[in-house]
């Protein structure tokens, strides 16, 4: 009888070239570009199914026609080939640190950046999203900081080109008013749907061929690309909704009414009470929506011959939960490769994107230069939003800030973003085993930014309107070419690569601006019909080259003994000629336990690896031409009658300048049981980053009042602990489950000669940072608050004029006065520990994929409990539960203060109040999807659809909306100043293959 069917792996790929025989028969069979075969066999005959890489399968016919199967893969975890700098290794060849991650491991959900679909997947790296603003920047740190001033992002590298992390346009705002400070993600551009598989680099041996750039650790990118067989064509789409994940409370209409009084009426206050009104407005609700989000995903992939190709097409659109917020992409990728095995391979890798952003107002001002959503929280409950004429009401009381609803709607930003990302790379085997290998690419960014403020807001009308309109662009350019050799000689492997690379940055910006319009109407679309008298303009140019030469060499004796040594020379412009080359070796040894005769024969034990490494790694500064002097324009003069212009000297020079250089060290263990059903790590890792860069204060008879010198050092260390499991697994049901946990312990070795440096500063908050070794960096500077002062308290003890009501501050000179000197080191934003833990589990057609994700012994600064605490003016709204609950003689409690103002002890913003525990266990990302059945030998291979939640619930004692929210930007000191929500997203979608 004659039999057909398809040979598919697991994932539903059809297999072409799988072998189709009858056992203890001569019919064999192959399957087609495909997947299809055709074999006579007798009714009661076994078929044996094979392919390189995949169990052979028996199958016995039983009068079957029609038999399609299914093959699994033979290759064990060990036998994954893992992506390194410059090449790549098998999993069981590994000496580094390295976090390997495919496509189907990471966090699920519509993701705009592939930092979102990293968040608590990996040992040693921590992700948070610092805003809920669409496509606002994240924070990755792997293994925590190593610069006070210099970079603390990863690198990443996108299928072998190093892309370009910074933006083209930066934060600042014009005309006095809001700024951004919390910038968009520069990995925006990257559509996380075309990810085949991610590898994070740890530690230096891993991350010391990349030289200058590897001191924060690498981010591997591998985009998916096209497999030999007939087209396959691949969609996914998903449509959903957000909403604030949690909402700060702020007093109601009665509620203030009664609170503001009762203050002015315990103190006596000559200020002017509320008067009774029948209007209650949230203003809060007034400027948040449900915002909608969908997703749109098209590829097509597939080869013959030598060449391979996959395209894809996207669309991402995401409504913020702000009026006048949001955030689209439309990107396209097109990879081509053209390889003859041991003869040569070349390729093309060319992404483009498209992204256009809807910024509303976001500052850290205290009125008009505030975010919309401070004045929403601060605005008084008690007017009404409109008149009734329809115009913006505003209250008198709350001058100079202005009606929320009119800022929003009237003060925003819009903003444009292309991006050509692109590297074409040619490989020729010179011998078997030596092949020449050259890349060149580039990244190329444009953006331009649209700012307009409306005569219809306060500030606008003090313009007659403003608008301005700037243009960014960076390039970044990449030559580099190679030699690699890979020969085994009897028990010896030996691998190496050695090359060059030229790699060179520019930057330019254009800014204009103009104010008082004719005709407002055209907002920033016509900066001619504003007065040309009043015009700006402004521009900036700038460039920094990297030239580089690398070597590396992986020994293997018997395969159980490993050794990796590179070497990579760094040489930057962004350094004078003094110090212009950094060095930056490694080493790394690694003993596979398990193939000794002392282990071989333990069945239960699949895997054991002892590894050690060392090396070194740099950083070099954010800034270009720092290591000379500068200039800025100056006042102008007047000599005999003629109007001369000037340039004032805004740097010290300092020639000497020289790289930031981290030396690691790190001690791991790799293990796994049970058929690699059970496998993980223990490591220990001890960086210390010296010659830290920073701007250290000087006699200002210099001419200047700092002076960038390389002082200090800092040391992080920590364990990182990473298990995963198949727990279950048969025909119907499989359970699967990992578990990762980091500790770290940041310290400031050294400040040179300085004793401690305090700093920092948002809105009017006073300085609340402090540098100090023996100290982590990020360390909060504030008060201890022991309590409230109470009626019969021994006032004795305190400064003089403190009243009962008022903070009890923790004297700690002893002298009876409140000041500088009675602050400590009061917590840090730097986490002790963090974690995550995900879990999928199938059973026949459904699949549920669990994650969490949480952090362990931050601290974060809570701007609205300094708003509550010490407030700008009394008539202020405020939080809800301080007032209700504030200290009075009837209600003498410990807790919160009177409120009273004029305290003589002074505002003192930063303190244990205000400086909150910021732990927190999330519940990051639900997915459940099912297999839709579809018919055998119809035009649709497979489909299912998927339900999916983000940001669900999280745990924590923190008062305000997020505890991983971060206003300033920054990835050390952080502060929730009004931070935009993080949003609960839920999501449909449908992905269908055919």
């Amino acid at each position: 009888m004659r039999i057909t069917g398809t040979v598919k792996d697991a994932s539903g790929d059809l297999i072409p070239g799988a072998t189709v025989k009858i056992k203890n028969q001569s019919a064999v069979a192959t399957t087609s570009i495909s997947g299809v075969f055709v074999i006579e066999a007798l009714a009661n005959a076994v078929m044996q199914i094979s392919y390189v890489g995949y169990n052979t399968l028996e199958v016995p016919v039983n009068n079957r026609s029609v038999i399609n199967v299914v093959l699994e893969s033979s290759a064990t975890d060990l036998d994954d080939v893992v992506v390194v700098g410059y090449g790549t290794v098998r999993k069981s060849d590994l000496t580094g640190s390295v976090t390997s991650l495919k496509a189907n491991e990471l966090t699920k959900g519509a993701n705009q950046n592939v930092q979102q679909a990293m968040i608590g997947r990996s040992a040693g790296v921590r992700v948070y999203q610092k805003s809920g603003e669409p496509g606002a920047a994240m924070s990755v740190q792997v293994r925590g900081v190593t610069s006070i001033t210099g970079n603390n992002e990863p690198l990443y590298v996108i299928d072998g080109l190093p892309v370009n992390d910074a933006v083209a346009i930066g934060s600042s705002a014009p005309g006095g008013t809001t700024n951004n400070p919390n910038l968009r993600s520069a990995m925006n551009g990257l559509n996380p749907a075309d990810i085949e598989s991610i590898e994070i680099l740890k530690d230096a041996s891993a991350t010391a061929i990349y030289g200058s750039r590897g001191a924060n650790g690498v981010v591997l990118i591998t985009t998916k690309r096209g497999a030999t067989g007939g087209l396959k064509v691949d969609y996914n789409t998903s449509i959903g909704t957000q909403k604030a994940a949690k909402l700060q409370q702020f007093m109601t209409a009665d509620e203030y009414t009664q609170a503001i009084n009762g203050i002015i009426d315990l103190g006596s206050l000559s200020t002017q009470r509320v008067t009774a009104t029948n209007t209650n407005t949230d203003w809060q609700s007034l400027l948040l929506r449900k915002g909608d989000i969908q997703t749109h995903d098209l590829s097509f992939s597939g080869g013959g011959g030598n060449t391979k190709y996959f395209i894809s097409g996207g669309y991402y659109d995401q409504e913020g939960i702000m009026l006048r917020s949001g955030s689209k992409r439309y990107n396209a990728r097109v990879n081509v490769d053209n390889v003859v095995a041991n003869k040569y391979a070349v390729g093309i890798s060319l992404s483009t994107s498209y992204a256009r952003d809807a910024y509303n107002a976001t500052g850290l001002g205290l009125n008009d230069n505030a975010s919309a959503l401070y004045m929403a929280q601060n605005y008084d409950p008690t007017a009404a939003p409109y008149n009734e004429d329809g115009s913006y009401a505003r209250s008198g009381l709350m001058n100079p800030m202005d009606n929320p609803l009119a800022v929003i709607n009237g003060q925003y930003s819009d903003g444009d973003t292309y991006r050509t990302v692109g590297n074409i790379y040619a490989e020729y085997y010179l011998v078997p085993s030596l092949s020449a290998k050259v890349r060149v690419g580039a990244d190329m960014n444009q953006s331009q930014r649209y700012f307009w403020i409306d005569p219809t807001t306060l500030t606008g009308l003090s313009y007659n309107g403003f608008a301005d309109v700037r243009d960014g662009k960076r390039g970044y350019y990449l030559g580099e070419a190679t030699l690699n050799f890979n020969e085994t000689i009897g028990d010896h492997r030996i691998s190496a690569v050695g090359g060059a690379t030229y790699e060179r940055y520019t930057s330019s910006t254009l800014i204009a601006n103009s104010r008082s319009f004719a005709l407002p109407d055209l907002t920033y679309d016509a900066l001619g019909t504003g007065d040309n008298t009043l015009n700006g303009v402004g521009n900036g140019r700038q460039e920094n080259i990297l030239i580089s030469f690398l070597g590396r060499v992986n020994y293997a004796y018997k395969g159980k003994y490993l050794l990796t040594a590179s070497m990579r020379a760094d040489g930057s412009a962004r350094f004078g000629p003094n110090k212009r080359f950094g060095y930056f070796p490694s080493a790394a040894l690694a003993w596979r336990m398990k193939d000794e005769d002392f282990l071989k024969n333990i069945s239960v034990l699949s895997d054991l690896k002892l590894r050690a490494s060392y090396g070194a790694t740099g950083n070099q500064p954010n800034g270009n031409y720092i290591y000379f002097s500068t200039y800025s324009a100056g006042r102008n003069a007047v000599f005999n009658g003629v109007r001369v212009s000037s340039l004032n000297p805004t740097r010290s020079a300092n020639p000497d300048l020289q790289w930031e250089s981290a030396q690691q060290v790190d001690v791991g263990l790799d293990f796994s049981f049970f058929s690699s059903r059970l496998s993980g790590s223990v490591e220990y890792y001890d960086r210390k980053t010296e010659d830290l860069i920073y701007d250290i204060p000087q006699a200002a008879s210099t001419g200047f009042l700092a002076k960038t010198q390389n002082v200090g050092s800092m040391r992080n260390k920590g364990f990182e602990f990473a298990l995963k499991g198949s727990i279950l697994k048969n025909k119907d049901l499989s359970i699967d489950a990992g578990v990762n946990l980091t500790t770290i312990r940041n310290e400031v070795v050294s400040l040179g000669g300085l004793s401690q440096v305090v700093y920092g500063g948002a809105g009017s908050i006073g300085t609340f940072g402090i540098l100090k070794p023996g100290e982590a960096i990020g360390s909060y500077y504030g008060y201890i608050v022991d309590g409230i002062w109470q009626t019969g308290d021994d006032f004795s003890t305190a400064q003089t004029g403190v009243r009962p009501g008022d903070i009890k501050y923790r004297d700690l000179d002893g002298n009876k006065l409140i000041n500088a000197n009675d602050r400590a080191i009061i917590g840090s934003s730097m986490p002790d520990m963090y974690y995550g833990f995900n879990t999928n589990i199938t059973y026949k057609m459904f699949n549920l994929d669990v994650s969490f994700e949480g952090s362990e012994g931050a601290s974060l600064l809570n701007s609205s409990l300094v708003d509550a605490y010490y407030p700008v003016d009394l008539r202020r709204n405020k939080l809800a539960e301080p007032y209700l609950n504030r200290w009075t003689p009837t209600n003498p409690g410990n807790e919160f203060p009177s409120f009273l103002p004029n305290d003589v002890q002074g505002q003192r913003q930063a303190n244990t109040r205000t400086i909150e525990d910021a732990s927190y266990l999330r519940l990051q990302s639900v997915r459940l999807s099912a297999r839709i059945p579809v018919p055998k030998n119809r035009f649709i291979s497979q489909a299912s659809v998927f339900a999916t939640g983000q940001n669900l619930y999280t745990w924590t004692s923190y008062s305000g909306t997020d505890p991983a929210a971060n206003s300033l930007g920054d990835n050390i000191l952080r502060v929730d100043y009004n931070s935009y929500p993080l949003t609960r997203t839920y999501t449909f979608g449908l992905n269908v293959q055919f």
